[in-house]
């Protein structure tokens, strides 16, 4: 196998059994993304829904390395409700011959104005060819955000506590990860965000991110991410009911991944 191959297969094991998408807003701040709020806390930590006021929903693609093969595609939508915020989400990771999907159903609300908690359960099925059959199994995820202080947010989210079984050969779970993060808004146009994760198969992770707002709803974010070493950037623009955001990030070795995503709220 050449190295370029053995590359590509070593990212496709490690993107196994985690289908979530980031959008190309926290995916151009390298993915530090668990204390943020909005629609795409579903696929990050739920307990930011609670931050939504109306109805959204949005779409998502995530193109890896040039390769139609390794694509995300994501849909999400949002209600606030008076007892709670709920929402709805699909991912779709992979291509015919292999794809993992990811259906969520998640509730976040508010505690005492400074605290929020998020709950989701997810049913995560793998389509692989007739020799290997399809598999499924259900898990769930919880995540909390609170702000202590002004301008500063801070997350924690676990996927998969239970560490689901997907099936009985070798004893194969789906991975569990532990994230945990800070937020600061330095002012009202910037902000910084840091982020470390650990998964049971993987060494710790490190993230972060500078989102800076240069002119009324235009955004320039940047940031890093380790494990492999990936470097981010992007855009993000707010029109009226709209949102649109754009990012592309780098690999050490293969070629660079481009994710964009688009917003509508009532």
């Amino acid at each position: 196998m050449s190295k370029n191959r053995f590359l590509i297969a070593f990212s496709l094991i490690i993107s196994t059994l985690t289908v979530n998408a980031q959008d190309g807003n926290f995916a151009a701040m390298g993915n530090a993304s668990v204390m943020q709020s909005g629609l795409w806390a579903v696929n990050n930590n739920q307990a930011g829904l609670a931050d939504i006021q109306r109805f959204e929903v949005g779409v998502c693609y995530q193109n890896r390395f040039k390769l139609s093969e390794t694509s995300t595609k994501t849909i999400a939508t949002a209600l606030h409700t008076r007892t709670g915020n709920f929402a709805l989400s699909f991912n779709r990771f992979g291509y015919s011959l292999y794809s993992e999907n990811s259906f969520g159903l998640a509730y976040a609300r508010t505690f005492g104005g400074t605290v929020s908690a998020g709950l989701q359960f997810d049913y995560l099925n793998i389509n692989q060819t007739n020799e290997y059959g399809d598999k499924g199994v259900f898990l769930f995820e919880v995540g909390l955000i609170a702000q202590p202080i002004n301008n500063l947010r801070i997350g924690a989210h676990i996927y998969n506590p239970t560490k689901a079984k997907m099936a009985e050969y070798e004893d194969e779970r789906v991975n569990t990860s532990l994230r945990f993060g800070l937020n600061y808004f330095f002012s009202k146009t910037v902000q910084a965000a840091a982020e470390i994760e650990k998964t049971v198969q993987t060494d710790l992770r490190y993230k972060i991110g500078i989102e800076y707002q240069i002119i009324a709803n235009l955004f320039l974010r940047t940031g890093f991410r380790s494990e492999p070493n990936e470097f981010t950037f992007g855009t993000g623009y707010t029109f009226k009911y709209f949102t649109f955001d754009l990012s592309f990030s780098t690999h050490q070795y293969l070629p660079m991944s481009t994710q964009l995503s688009l917003n509508f709220r009532l």
